[in-house]
């Protein structure tokens, strides 16, 4: 019998070699399950030194039912499923992966900046229906980016990246965020303009922030009216940063035109939702981070914190800071 164990409680991610190797270094066995319920939890994961988890919910019930849990770990850049502080009252240090995809939420984002604007959607579907010659029926409306304007909601490190990806296309840059680094849009010459003119002024919206209680829903009804007619929304950040009800109706009435959208406000979205109804959405199923390189590196990222975190060390990146009042780590 392993020294630790380790369980994984959702299968989004089923568990390879990169993770395995690191926690079995460690006298780690390592367990993989589906569990949905603080119930299906506690049966697989009670006795459990460390949980990882994908998008399972890992509520204060869940939490109170881990006996000897010293880490949650999560895949990804944020802990939105996982409630910090009812970890943090347990004792049990939340670790997370803020660094493996920059590049690749990046150039998603101008993917779908570039796929809305030249419509390449529906010309493909065109296309393969037997409708060559109507592919410039469905480009009718497409604009060149030259001279337009790219608005940055939120200016961290994968907004930053963005920055020099869309300048060659000889656009405008322009960022909002309330703890914005002048010396960094400096750098990387950018104006710094609050969340209004950025709305009002920008052909494209693109939100790079994390998901809080103050940024849920930041883009409401109002915001979108706020919003040129033909301006388009990028969001590859977290879904509930929109109000998609509000989105729906937006696009419907032609207060914008158009939305390439890597996340949804409700994962695994219904499939009769209204926003998979709209030809002038894209969306992507949550594949920002989706390329081998990253996942790789997510996957070590997280097991490392999980292995640190158990062996007393100070992991690279603790969701919930205040922890440290109640663990010593060694280093």
């Amino acid at each position: 019998m392993g020294k630790f164990k380790v369980v994984s409680v959702d299968k989004l991610l089923p568990l390879t070699h990169y993770e395995t190797d690191i926690l079995e270094a460690i006298g780690a066995t390592v367990e993989q399950y589906n569990c949905v319920t603080p119930e299906e939890i506690e049966k697989v994961a009670a006795d459990a030194d460390a949980i990882i988890t994908v998008g399972a919910k890992i509520t204060r019930e869940a939490i109170s039912k881990l006996k000897k849990c010293k880490v949650i770990g999560r895949y990804g850049v944020g802990i939105d499923n996982v409630d910090a502080e009812a970890a943090t009252e347990a004792g049990i240090v939340v670790t997370y992966v803020p660094v493996y995809c920059q590049e690749e939420v990046a150039t998603l984002a101008l993917t779908l900046m570039l796929a809305c604007e030249r419509r390449i959607i529906p010309a493909n579907e065109i296309v393969k229906s037997g409708e060559w010659k109507s592919a410039l029926k469905a480009s009718a409306g497409a604009r060149s980016t030259k001279g337009k304007t790219f608005g940055l909601i939120g200016f961290g490190a994968i907004a930053r990246e963005v920055v020099p990806l869309v300048q060659p296309l000889q656009v405008k840059v322009i960022a909002y965020d309330p703890y914005i680094n002048l010396d960094f849009c400096k750098d990387l010459n950018v104006e710094s303009v609050d969340l209004e003119y950025l709305l009002k002024n920008s052909d494209y919206v693109s939100l790079h922030v994390p998901l809080m209680a103050s940024t849920h829903h930041m883009i409401d009804a109002e915001q979108l009216k706020m919003m040129k007619k033909d301006a388009i929304l990028i969001n590859t950040g977290r879904g509930a940063l929109i109000n998609q009800k509000a989105l729906c109706d937006a696009l419907n009435q032609g207060v914008i035109a158009a939305a390439g959208l890597d996340v949804l406000e409700f994962e695994p979205p219904d499939p009769e939702d209204e926003i998979f109804k709209l030809n002038n959405v894209i969306t992507t199923g949550h594949i920002g981070a989706a390329t081998n390189e990253a996942l790789v590196r997510l996957r070590q990222k997280v097991a490392q914190g999980v292995a640190d975190v158990l062996t007393g060390k100070c992991p690279e990146a603790i969701g919930n800071p205040a922890i440290k009042e109640k663990v010593q780590f060694l280093d």
